[in-house]
């Protein structure tokens, strides 16, 4: 998994790639709780646009991070959802709690 940032006005766009599994989730989880943390990041965007596999570590983070932008005042989006990844959020039935999400 590989992870930038960039950040226009309020908006924090974190773009994610690769895979996201057990062994990477933990980076990822940190990633996202170190931008909530910033002050001006008013919104988060979460795009998984070069996101080709997730498992369910990865959903437990994103769901983590959505309480914590919940608990921050913070608007949380995800943006990019394709294939495999948004099958996931689908077949737990997790994507409807995102609902804001873009394809």
């Amino acid at each position: 998994m590989r992870a930038t940032a960039r950040a226009s006005a309020e908006n924090c766009v974190l773009a994610v790639s690769g895979r996201i599994t057990i062994d990477s989730a933990p980076d990822l989880r940190t990633f996202l709780l170190q931008h909530l943390a910033i002050p001006s990041c008013e919104s988060l965007t979460l795009d998984f646009s070069d996101v080709v596999y997730v498992d369910t570590s990865a959903l437990a983070v994103v769901l983590e991070a959505l309480k914590a932008a919940g608990r921050l005042k913070k608007a949380f989006h995800l943006s990019g959802l394709r294939e495999r990844p948004r099958y996931l959020f689908e077949a737990t039935r997790l994507l409807h709690v995102f609902n804001n999400v873009a394809k």
